[in-house]
C-alpha cells in the first residue's frame, strides 16, 4: 500500500511538473521533478539533441532552464542583445570574494559595465592590439624558443613554459612585472587552476542544486564534488595576487599609471565616476579573471597548433616555406609581417576552428523575459551560445570534418578574415575583452615555434586530436611528440 501511494505522489509531481511548464518554450525534453532532463556537455549531445529539436533548444537540470543556441545568426542576434547579456547569478561563481559580485567575467549589470569600459580602455592604452606591444611579444617569444630547444630531439610533452610565456605579455600590462618561464609559485597556481577546471561538473551540480549543501556536510560535498580546490584556489590566489598589488603600491606614481593595477588604484582613490564599484576586494577578482584569461585560451590553443601541425605535415611545410621567404632568418617574426603570411593566418584560423577550445561560450542568463525566434525565453534561464556547433555546421563549411586552410584563403591566396559561421572569440555584448591581444599573440608565438622548429609525432605513433575530458571545454591532450631544430 506505502509503495502504490510513493507511485501515484510521483505520478502526480511528474504531470504537475509537465502541465505546469510555460508556454511558448523552446522544444525540448520533457524533465523530471528537481532533477530535469540533464545537460548536454558535448558535441556530440548537442548534434544529438539539434537534429530532433532543432537551432534552439530547452534542457532542464535542477529546477533551472538551459537554453542552447547552435545556429551562428540565432547566436549573433541573442548574444548581442541585454537581455542575454547577463551572468547566472550563483553565489558559488563568486568564491573568490566569498560570495559577493566582483571582476568582469562573472559580473553584471553597472559594475560589469563599467569594469569592462576601464579594461578595454586602458588595455587599449598599454598597447593591446596595436605593434607597439609587438616586443614584448616578441622577448617572450624568444625565450619559448630558447626552452624548446632543450626538448629538441627526444620525445617531449608540450612544455610548460607555454604557459608563463604567453601570461608574461598580459601580466606586463596589468602588473608591470613578468615571471621565469618556471616560476615555481607561478607554476604551483597554474596546476590549482587547472584542477578548478577539472571539477567544473562537480562545482555546478553543487551550485544548480543547493539543498545539497543543506543535507550534505562540507566534508562529503569537498569529497564527492571536489570542492576543496575552491579553498586552495582562493589561498594561493590572495597570496599570490596579495603580493603583486602590495608591490606596485610601494612603486606606483600616483601622477603616471604603468599599468591597469596603477591606475586602477587611481581611479579607487579618486573616487571617479567609472570606480563606482571598485575595491580592493574588486580589484582582486579583477585580477583573477585576467590571470585566467591571460595564460589559459591562448597557452592552450598554441598547444592545438602544434598537434595540427605535427598531423599535417605538408601543410606545416607551406607555412614554413612561406615564413621564410617572408622572415629574414636571424630575426623573428613581428605583428608587421602578418599582412606578408595569409598560409600561417589561415592556419591559426583553421585550427581555432576545428579545435573550438571553448565550445560552449562562457554561459550567459537572462535578465527579463525575452523571446527568440518565436520562442520564449524565461527571466533567469542559462544560455550556451554554442560555437562549437556552428564551427562544423554544414550550412557554414563544406565538409566541416576536414582541416582545410584553404577555407581562410581566396583565389588569389590572400587570408580572408570575417567568416560567417566563426565565433572562437564568442560575439556580441560579452565577445572576449582579450581578443586583439590573443591574436597578436597566436600569430607571432605560432610564427617564431614554426620558422624555428619543425614537429612531428614519434616513428609508428599518430597524433591525437581528440580533446581531453574536460566538461565544456576543449583542451588538447598531454602525449608524446618530436621537437626538430630547423636548420
Amino acid at each position: 500500500m506505502i509503495l502504490e501511494i510513493v507511485l501515484f505522489l510521483s505520478l502526480v509531481l511528474v504531470l504537475r511538473h509537465w502541465l505546469t511548464r510555460p508556454k511558448g518554450l523552446p522544444p525540448g525534453p520533457l524533465g523530471y521533478p528537481i532533477f530535469g532532463s540533464g545537460m548536454a556537455l558535448n558535441m556530440k549531445q548537442v548534434m544529438n539533441y539539434q537534429k530532433k529539436y532543432g537551432d534552439v533548444f530547452t534542457l532542464e537540470i535542477f529546477g533551472m532552464k538551459v537554453l542552447y543556441i547552435c545556429d551562428y545568426k540565432l547566436m549573433k542576434d541573442a548574444l548581442g542583445r541585454t537581455e542575454f547579456s547577463d551572468r547566472p547569478n550563483l553565489e558559488g561563481f563568486h568564491f573568490m570574494t566569498e560570495g559577493m559580485e566582483a571582476g568582469v567575467i562573472m559580473s553584471n549589470g553597472r559594475r560589469w559595465v563599467n569594469a569592462r569600459r576601464f579594461l578595454l580602455r586602458n588595455l587599449r592604452d598599454l598597447g593591446m592590439g596595436k605593434s607597439r606591444l609587438d616586443e614584448a611579444i616578441i622577448h617572450e617569444a624568444r625565450c619559448l624558443v630558447e626552452d624548446f630547444q632543450r626538448y629538441a630531439g627526444k620525445p617531449s610533452k608540450f612544455p610548460e613554459s607555454i604557459n608563463i610565456a604567453v601570461l608574461n605579455v598580459v601580466w606586463q600590462m596589468v602588473a608591470s612585472r613578468r615571471y621565469d618561464l618556471y616560476d615555481e609559485e607561478v607554476c604551483d597556481f597554474i596546476k590549482i587552476m587547472k584542477t578548478l577546471q577539472e571539477e567544473t561538473m562537480g562545482f555546478f551540480i553543487v551550485e544548480t542544486c543547493p539543498i545539497l549543501k543543506k543535507i550534505l556536510p562540507k566534508f562529503v560535498i569537498n569529497k564527492v564534488f571536489g570542492m576543496e580546490v575552491l579553498d586552495k584556489t582562493v589561498v594561493a590566489a590572495k597570496k599570490l595576487f596579495g603580493k603583486t598589488i602590495e608591490a606596485r603600491k610601494a612603486e606606483m606614481d600616483v601622477n603616471h599609471a604603468e599599468n591597469v593595477i596603477d591606475e586602477y588604484l587611481i581611479q579607487m582613490n579618486d573616487k571617479t565616476d567609472i570606480a563606482e564599484f571598485f575595491s580592493e576586494v574588486d580589484l582582486m577578482r579583477v585580477i583573477f579573471d585576467l590571470f585566467a584569461a591571460g595564460f589559459d585560451t591562448t597557452s592552450n590553443m598554441l598547444r592545438w597548433m602544434i598537434l595540427y601541425a605535427a598531423k599535417y605535415p605538408d601543410v606545416q611545410k607551406r607555412v614554413q616555406e612561406q615564413i621564410d621567404e617572408v622572415v629574414p632568418r636571424g630575426e623573428f617574426p613581428t605583428n608587421q609581417h602578418k599582412p606578408q603570411l595569409p598560409l600561417l593566418e589561415a592556419f591559426i584560423h583553421e585550427v581555432l576552428r576545428m579545435s573550438s577550445l571553448i565550445p560552449f561560450g562562457v554561459f550567459h542568463a537572462t535578465g527579463a523575459d525575452t523571446h527568440l525566434a518565436g520562442y520564449l525565453v524565461p527571466k533567469g534561464s542559462f544560455v550556451f551560445g554554442v560555437p562549437g556547433f556552428s564551427h562544423q555546421d554544414p550550412r557554414y563549411w563544406e565538409s566541416p570534418q576536414e582541416f582545410r586552410i584553404e577555407r581562410f584563403l581566396d583565389e588569389e591566396g590572400k587570408f580572408i578574415s570575417q567568416k560567417e559561421g566563426f565565433a572562437p572569440f564568442m560575439i556580441g555584448k560579452r565577445s572576449c575583452l582579450g581578443e586583439s591581444l590573443a591574436r597578436m599573440e597566436l600569430s607571432i608565438f605560432s610564427a617564431a615555434l614554426f620558422q624555428n622548429f619543425t614537429f612531428s609525432p614519434l616513428e609508428g605513433r599518430e597524433i591525437d586530436l581528440t580533446s581531453q575530458n574536460v566538461p565544456l571545454s576543449n583542451f588538447a591532450k598531454e602525449q608524446d611528440f618530436l621537437i626538430s631544430v630547423r636548420n
